[in-house]
């Protein structure tokens, strides 16, 4: 029998709460957080209409970060693609005292900014294609350095020492 795959997907399209903060580790690695919220509407067994928001706190990390910090805006709908994460806090003597989950963004594309829909260049620079430049930030230099971070193939099979960047880091 084979064996099972897991799955960690998770797929959000709602809008940025405020702008995002960029943030750095104590190892000077760049993290772009920002919040989406998503809404969701029902009607009740006597028709009666009821809505909830919920709120999701989304990482990016590295040079994606940076970028997104650069082209995300309060208000922007948004689509994020990422895996779900936990943070835990520990007390003193190691006892559990929360877990929030989160999400890691491995792709977010800009789908309307602030109650208009997304230009081409957007679009194209959240998707990491080369696009002409826009009056609020260089999108031809945030899809460049999108189309950088892209793993490339190995120029040769000899084994090569290399240094490793806290951009290589996972997480």
């Amino acid at each position: 029998m084979p064996a099972l795959r897991s799955v960690n997907k998770v797929i959000l399209v709602g809008n940025l709460t405020k702008d995002p903060e960029m943030n750095f580790t104590t190892s000077s690695t760049p993290v772009c957080v920002f919040t989406v919220a998503t809404n969701r509407a029902w009607k009740n067994a006597n028709e009666e209409r009821h809505e909830e928001a919920s709120f999701h706190r989304i990482n990016a990390w590295g040079k994606f970060g940076e970028n997104l910090s650069k082209l995300l805006k309060k208000g922007m709908k948004v689509y994020v693609e990422g895996i779900l994460t936990y943070r835990e806090k520990r007390d003193e003597a190691g006892k559990l005292v929360s877990k929030d989950a989160r999400i890691r963004a491995e792709s977010v594309i800009v789908l309307e900014r602030a109650g208009r829909p997304a230009g081409d260049d957007e679009m194209a620079a959240a998707q990491g294609e080369s696009t002409s430049a826009h009056d609020d930030f260089d999108l031809d230099a945030i899809a460049n350095d999108l189309s950088s971070q892209k793993p490339q193939a190995p120029a040769s099979t000899e084994s090569k020492a290399t240094d490793i960047s806290d951009d290589d880091l996972p997480f």
